[in-house]
């Protein structure tokens, strides 16, 4: 089983619903809402009971999040067993059982996959789901359902031995302590860790590129002989170089697993075959700004 090679948020909710409910010539049956939390069954239904979500939390931009689940072509799962491992998958995401969610249904020439849509808003406090490095957690946990749930085992990143646990120093404690933020320095070393942890070999684009996902600038010092020196990296406009961050971040550790070559590359679950234009289509609609359609009240939805 593959996740979406990014996980999306947007804005809208309707646009993302209407795409993944509306029929296309391509699929073998028509879409359809499988299981999830929420009432209504249609594309307005649905997107009335998420956007009433927003509003405990009009300060959040975009509170949408997608990710579709593809197996194997050729194989297929019940209904049942797919809402099963969906809230497997969300639970293990992090979401909590009053954050709304809906399964689509997608049976086409490329197999059975889900859409799943959900809001990042909690019912009843407003809670907000961050879900930080959640590209990376998903694919393990994607790795993970297919073993508990008897899946066909899919070709993905082997996990490498887990890296030293280092003390946090006595200044980023203070600031924890102070700020009641983690420090910047441990961010860094962390989303560094995450991405070394599932990639076995990765080339410096994709490194760079991974920890663009979490918000973390990397740049790599290339002398104009072509021999790297290593790397300098970015949070929050707080920058350190490798050298600051620990020995096990100098080139000499890195260079075991940030190759220089492009023609190593990194093993990935690849994303839900979808066509990029269709990629594409789907990163607009959940970006446009929703309207009001119904009006009943919110206590509607906390009451079910």
């Amino acid at each position: 089983m593959k996740g979406m090679q990014k996980i999306r948020r947007g804005k809208c909710f309707k646009g993302i619903v209407s795409y993944a409910l509306a029929p296309a010539p391509h699929h073998k049956t028509a879409p359809v809402i499988i299981g999830g939390n929420m009432i209504g069954l249609s594309v307005d239904e649905v997107t009335v009971e998420f956007m009433r979500t927003q509003q405990l939390r009009s300060d959040v931009q975009k509170p949408v999040w997608h990710n579709s689940l593809r197996l194997p072509k050729g194989d297929s799962l019940t209904d049942e067993q797919w809402k099963l491992v969906a809230d497997d998958y969300m639970k293990r995401m992090g979401f909590s059982d009053t954050h709304l969610r809906c399964y689509i249904m997608h049976n086409d020439e490329a197999g059975q996959h889900i859409h799943i849509i959900a809001s990042r808003i909690r019912i009843p406090d407003g809670q907000l789901y961050l879900g930080r490095n959640e590209n990376l957690i998903s694919t393990r946990i994607i790795q993970e359902l297919e073993q508990d749930h008897l899946l066909t085992r899919t070709k993905g990143p082997s996990p490498s031995s887990a890296p030293k646990v280092r003390k946090t120093g006595r200044n980023e404690q203070m600031m924890e302590a102070r700020t009641g933020n983690k420090a910047s320095k441990k961010i860094i070393q962390e989303a560094i860790d995450a991405v070394l942890s599932v990639y076995g070999t990765i080339t410096i684009d994709d490194f760079i590129y991974e920890l663009g996902k979490q918000n973390i600038t990397a740049k790599a010092s290339i002398a104009s002989t072509g021999k790297m020196n290593g790397f300098s990296f970015e949070v929050a406009g707080i920058a350190f170089k490798a050298s600051q961050l620990g020995k096990v971040y100098s080139w000499s550790s890195l260079s075991q697993k940030v190759t220089l070559t492009s023609a190593v590359e990194p093993k990935v679950i690849g994303d839900t075959g979808l066509p990029e234009e269709e990629s594409e289509a789907m990163e607009r609609l959940a970006n446009i700004d929703d309207v009001p359609m119904f009006h009943y009240p919110l206590s509607h939805i906390l009451r079910r």
